[in-house]
């Protein structure tokens, strides 16, 4: 968000400069009282983010990887296992290692004005305090002990991901405008199976962005239907992230869908290459619809529509399904809105 602001605050700034110089010296009179009658100086409104601290200024909550000292799967390890504060606020993000091998929680940290980073073995996230920019990296090869095929995988694989803790949910049915955006850059995509004697791993990896929209109508008979919706921004294995709609079956409930934009889809035809800097900007409420639209179409949140839901989370990272080694920096992001004049 502080970029967004700045590049904001210099072109008003410009724009500024630029009117009273064309201004000088034409002889015209000043406007009349009341403002221009075009409607330039018409009050804009206001905007607001879905998402506090979009510049991780606060600190991170370290999740648990899901496995007990045993290796055992267990939800209870994947509760807050350390708390790192940046300041007297408690922090508003949580780190997700879901079912990594190593602990993030467990390893020092570097704290000091210009930035924040923690690592182990096989994963990092590091901040640029100044400019709230989060490098996010995981290297899967010292995850798995062999490369990957589809029989091999299993139903539990390596994760890195942020997400915001408490989000207020904010009902799409008040917003008058709701856009979403990124701005990131991968900066290293490698694999490791050559340490396996293999010559390229077996399956793929993602760097995705969920959104999480939810029927919170208590009145709708939907009430409590989740969709997540996604942007499939990378994919090492593909020369763009493909698209991707199916039921939610991670979820425990048979009328959630996951319907997942591919990268043409949200970036355009320009591929997201290694090194250079890419983005987006769209019209959520628009891509929600399209979204409910599919979910419907293959009979799921039958009884929700964009009316009843609100924006009530989100998370980007990695989920790693073979030994690939990935560092990505996150620049901006979120989800901005204006709300409905009232009636």
């Amino acid at each position: 968000m502080k970029k967004r602001m700045r590049a904001l605050l210099a072109f008003l700034l410009c724009a500024a400069v630029a009117m009273a110089v064309a201004g000088c010296g034409t002889g015209r009179e000043d406007p009349p009282p009341g403002g221009d009658p075009s409607g330039g100086n018409e009050e804009q409104p206001a905007v607001h983010e879905v998402f506090a601290d979009s510049d991780f200024a606060t600190g991170f909550d370290i999740l648990g990887t899901g496995y007990d000292s045993e290796g055992n799967v267990s939800q209870a390890e994947r509760g807050v296992k350390k708390s790192i504060r940046f300041g007297r606020s408690d922090p508003a993000w949580s780190v997700a290692q879901w079912y990594s091998d190593y602990n993030l929680d467990q390893s020092d940290y570097v704290l000091n004005e210009e930035t924040f980073s923690i690592a182990d073995t096989s994963k990092s996230v590091s901040v640029d305090r100044a400019t709230g920019a989060i490098t996010l990296a995981l290297n899967a090869g010292k995850e798995f002990d062999r490369v990957q095929n589809a029989s091999s995988l299993g139903v539990y694989w390596p994760h890195l991901l942020v997400e915001p803790k408490n989000t207020v949910p904010v009902p799409i049915a008040d917003c008058e405008t709701m856009t979403v955006y990124l701005d990131f850059v991968i900066n290293k995509s490698e694999h490791h199976a050559a340490d396996f004697g293999a010559e390229r791993p077996g399956l793929q990896a993602q760097f995705a962005w969920f959104v999480y929209v939810q029927n919170t109508n208590e009145e709708s008979a939907g009430y409590g239907e989740f969709l997540w919706f996604g942007f499939n921004l990378y994919d090492p294995t593909q020369l763009y992230a493909p698209h991707n709609e199916q039921q939610d079956f991670a979820g425990g409930n048979a009328g959630n869908y996951i319907y997942t934009l591919g990268a043409v889809e949200c970036i355009g035809n320009e591929r997201v290459k290694v090194g250079e800097r890419t983005g987006f900007e769209m019209d959520l409420i628009a891509a929600v619809e399209q979204g409910l639209a599919a979910a419907h179409e293959a009979g799921f949140m039958a009884n929700s529509t964009v009316e009843d839901c609100s924006i009530t989370g989100m998370n980007i990272g990695y989920e790693m399904f073979d030994v690939w080694d990935i560092s990505t920096t996150i620049y901006d992001m979120g989800v901005s809105y204006t709300l409905k004049e009232a009636q």
